[in-house]
């Protein structure tokens, strides 16, 4: 089982910092059209209005700390040291709260997402 945990852990490390790259390279430059998109496909009604009332105002920043979380989470997976568990503890709530400001196929995704990141958290 520990090297499945590996390939999970470091599959997770992967997943945080590709998006990183994205979100510094594609939102960062389109931020009402990315955010503009949870908003519009947001199922949940206040997460619709959380999105367009504060994050679209104050989008770069919101932008910006969601890369420094996503590569912050992404290291401490890779590193295999012993913020490990503690760096799947955040992404898997970093994905449930994505999972409320996203369209019903992305909220299962992200509840897929938070699962797995729970179940290697909890093998270590």
């Amino acid at each position: 089982m520990s090297g499945l945990r590996t390939i999970g852990e470091i599959g997770m490390g992967l997943i945080y910092l590709v998006g990183a790259g994205f979100n510094s390279l594609w939102t960062f430059g389109h931020t009402d059209q990315f955010y503009g998109s949870f908003a519009d496909g947001a199922w949940l009604g206040p997460a619709r209005s959380l999105i367009r009332d504060l994050i679209i105002p104050n989008a770069r920043l919101f932008t910006v700390l969601l890369i420094v979380l996503q590569v912050v989470v992404g290291v401490l997976i890779l590193s295999r040291g012993d913020l490990v568990r503690t760096a799947l503890i955040i992404g898997g709530i970093f994905a449930l709260v994505a999972a409320l400001a996203s369209s019903p196929g992305g909220t299962a995704g992200n509840l897929f997402l938070a699962g797995i990141q729970f179940a290697l958290a909890l093998a270590r």
